[in-house]
């Protein structure tokens, strides 16, 4: 997965149990897949935008959609 590079944006990535889109790519080697993700939050009526860096070993990823383009 050495194509992997830091700051590739990554349409998708779906494991067993979810499925995270507009991603990019934090490390990449023979272990795993770091990912970084954006998501906004609303807890007690204030919004948030929440970064997380998520660790995805390969053996969880089912697939990763780099680009899509449709016609």
């Amino acid at each position: 997965m050495d194509a992997l590079v830091a700051g590739t944006r990554l349409k998708e990535v779906a494991t067993r149990e979810i499925v995270y889109q507009g991603c990019s790519v934090v490390h990449s080697d023979a272990t795993g897949l770091v990912i970084e993700v954006q998501r906004t939050l609303s807890e007690g009526g204030n919004i948030e935008t929440v970064v997380s860096q998520i660790l995805l070993p390969w053996s969880s990823v089912n697939y990763v959609i780099l680009a899509e383009q449709r016609t």
